[in-house]
């Protein structure tokens, strides 16, 4: 009897067994993708009017999610099931990290952020006081309760076979997409939008945007790259400007992270001048405004372009060249300028690895990087190292060496997040309409950038005390953050965001000053970074690279200004010259350097004497243990080097730069024998970044 109305109900329940499969493998995907888009975009409504708005690339990002989750539909239900559930939370982890980054930095997830590695995680510690955690939360919890759920799910009748073709299918599918997305791209006719990656996820989805950037990951070659056309750019660039080989200044950038002059915002007042120093150089000296290629971070981009005088718009938008392409030889003005006689020095407050400057730098010919591990004891306002101590550090440089200096230096104080909490120590006030916590921010940064202002004024008379030539060159790297979201510039009416032309010039540009001892030199200048060092070059009567040479040609000819693409036709650069100038990017950066072929001593080498800090620390002398403590004599040594003895980290003491004390363990000061003592370096990596000789000393 039980067998019979078993038997009488298999049709029925073979039904409901096909019809829950074909709502799992037809279902399952569209909460994948909802999940994503609608944590990314913030709410469900935006979702779906990108669905109605942009039903191509919805239905392709649908078929994608179709074929990862339905690779595993050949596995027993439960279990494709739960795999389904996981790829829903990874998602919309990956939704809200994009949306996170997205508010705070003005861009989403990118593929190369996974490059970045280390650098990303920094970052992402800098703002952990503007980050949301409760959401991350929810879709952890949900996630969990969806697990929990799972035994309650009916069993199936396991039938491989029968789940063959879905497998196949999304087999398929995802070849097809892995061999060639630029097919895609063009069979579809999608618009990757690279000027605005912001607008690349609005319009492709978050899923199709970035699987499109994996496009972007390595360069291609121009149609029109040869050896004859580079050769014709480069000899049509002979510089209009004189060089006095006999004349060498010391040239020093100092690159002041985020410094910007508020008092821009015309709709807030001030109780005083933030940049009273700076604001007396503009009077007196040349300046003008420098059209950065990036927003509230990216700080690597600008230093990019102003050393190379290469242009980061002829990249995908957002991509580091330092951690992508700076990965060989590299002329800029480090190179340029040890021609000439120069030492060129890199400083920065911060840790030696950060962008990768602590490699970048050798392949860019710098002599030395002085980073924030190589700092005794330095003043931090904050979390970061004060600007005057960077200031100080320049004037020691500057002083120490016989050749001219070139000098690039790196700051880090007035870098966010800044709090959105009142400090009733800051002496500016701030006073207009916006919200409590715009203005806690803004008077925040006014405070930071005015002590930065101090450190200015610390390096400019510094060096009026000098009877050395020199030019100094003072700007901000990009605009800061101020707010999430551009928050204090949003209620100040200064920018809504990168579309409107007038508000992509507010977003993009910072104030400079070049001073100088030697001239009385002064001018009103407009140009974007990767122009800068083509005019420095000429303030300073040196001879330049084929970048440089180019850069001084178009500068004649009306051009210092490159910008985003979907601005550029505002700009006086013509298409032609934007051509010429991209494919000599591309045979500097990634081809065959033709350039070269007739400027020879041109071609850039590593500089293989090039070192971290001032120069190998040496021991010249041990003495033999009294009490268990060992006298190290020697040379530049610093606070935080450590002795190791036989290999082994000892207790370590610094006295001052020619003398430090090791103490002994007990297992070491009992065996007599010679004594293997090295002293060492390590960053906040656990990496050796410097070590002395090894010093042998003799049984005792």
């Amino acid at each position: 009897m039980i067998l019979q109305r078993i038997s009488n109900n298999v049709p029925c329940f073979r039904r409901h067994n096909r019809l829950l499969n074909l709502s799992l493998i037809t279902c399952l995907p569209l909460f994948m993708l909802l999940a994503l888009e609608s944590v990314y975009r913030g709410n469900l409504s935006s979702t779906f009017s990108w669905f109605i708005q942009y039903s191509k690339q919805f239905l392709l990002s649908y078929v994608l999610m179709f074929g990862v989750i339905n690779l595993f539909y050949i596995l027993k239900r439960r279990l494709y099931i739960a795999i389904g559930i996981l790829f829903l939370s990874l998602l919309s982890f990956i939704g809200l990290i994009s949306r996170q980054k997205l508010i705070l930095r003005g861009e989403p997830l990118l593929p190369w952020d996974f490059i970045l590695g280390q650098e990303a995680i920094n970052i992402s510690k800098e703002f952990t006081g503007t980050i949301e955690f409760i959401p991350f939360v929810y879709i952890f919890v949900i996630t969990f309760v969806l697990l929990l759920l799972i035994p309650f799910i009916p069993k199936e009748s396991f039938n491989w076979r029968g789940k063959l073709a879905a497998f196949l299918i999304s087999l398929t599918v995802l070849l097809s997409f892995s061999s060639d997305v630029l097919s895609l791209e063009k069979t579809f006719s999608l618009q990757q939008i690279n000027w605005s990656q912001k607008l690349n996820y609005e319009e492709n989805g978050m899923l199709l945007g970035f699987i499109l950037n994996t496009t972007n990951l390595s360069v291609e070659e121009p149609n029109n790259y040869d050896q004859e056309f580079v050769g014709k750019i480069v000899r049509d660039s002979t510089p209009a400007y004189a060089v006095d080989s006999n004349f060498k200044p010391n040239i020093i950038f100092v690159m002041s992270e985020a410094f910007w002059d508020p008092t821009l915002l015309e709709e807030v007042s001030f109780s005083a001048d933030p940049i009273p120093y700076f604001r007396s150089l503009q009077k007196e000296q040349t300046n003008g405004v420098m059209l950065s290629p990036v927003y509230g971070g990216g700080t690597a981009n600008t230093e990019f372009e102003v050393i190379t005088g290469l242009s980061t718009q002829f990249l995908p938008k957002g991509v580091i060249p330092y951690v992508e392409y700076v990965r060989k030889p590299t002329e800029g003005l480090p190179a340029i300028l040890k021609k000439q006689g120069y030492e060129s020095t890199a400083i920065h407050t911060y840790d030696n690895w950060f962008y990768g400057r602590n490699n970048v730098y050798k392949n860019l010919a710098f002599d030395k990087f002085i980073s924030k591990e190589f700092f005794d004891h330095p003043e931090y306002n904050g979390q970061y190292i004060r600007d005057t101590e960077l200031s100080q550090r320049i004037l020691e440089e500057v002083k120490r060496t016989e050749k001219p200096d070139f000098v690039y230096a790196v700051s880090m104080q007035a870098h966010g997040p800044y709090s959105t909490e009142e400090n009733p120590d800051n002496l500016i006030e701030v006073n207009g309409n916006i919200s409590p916590a715009s203005k806690a921010i803004l008077e925040n940064y006014t405070q930071i950038v005015s002590d930065v202002d101090q450190s200015l004024k610390l390096l400019i008379e510094g060096l009026e005390q000098s009877d050395e030539p020199s030019i100094v060159v003072f700007f901000g790297d990009h605009l800061p953050m101020l707010g999430a979201n551009f928050d204090v510039y949003k209620e100040a009416n200064f920018f809504q965001d990168e579309l409107d032309y007038q508000d992509y010039l507010n977003m993009y540009s910072v104030p400079f000053v070049v001073w100088d001892n030697y001239s009385n030199t002064k001018e009103e200048l407009r140009l974007s970074s990767n122009f800068l060092s083509a005019y420095i070059l000429e303030r300073a009567k040196k001879s330049g690279s084929p970048t440089t040479d180019f850069l001084h040609s178009l500068t004649q000819k009306g051009s210092s200004v490159v910008i985003s693409e979907h601005h550029r036709q505002r700009e006086h650069i013509s298409a032609e010259q934007v051509l010429q100038y991209q494919l000599l990017q591309y045979d500097l950066l990634f081809g065959n350097e033709y350039a070269y072929q007739s400027k020879p001593d041109h071609k850039p080498q590593a500089n293989n004497e090039y070192v971290l800090g001032d120069g190998r620390a040496l021991i010249l002398n041990a003495t033999p243990p009294q009490s268990s403590v060992i006298g190290i004599q020697g040379e530049n040594f610093i606070h935080d080097h450590k002795v190791y003895v036989n290999g082994q980290l000892v207790k370590t003491d610094f006295e001052n730069p020619t003398y430090i004390t090791a103490n002994l363990p007990e297992r070491l000061n009992l065996k007599a024998g010679a004594l293997d003592i090295q002293v060492k370096l390590t960053d906040s990596m656990g990496n050796i970044i410097s070590e002395s000789n090894t010093f042998k000393l003799e049984a005792f």
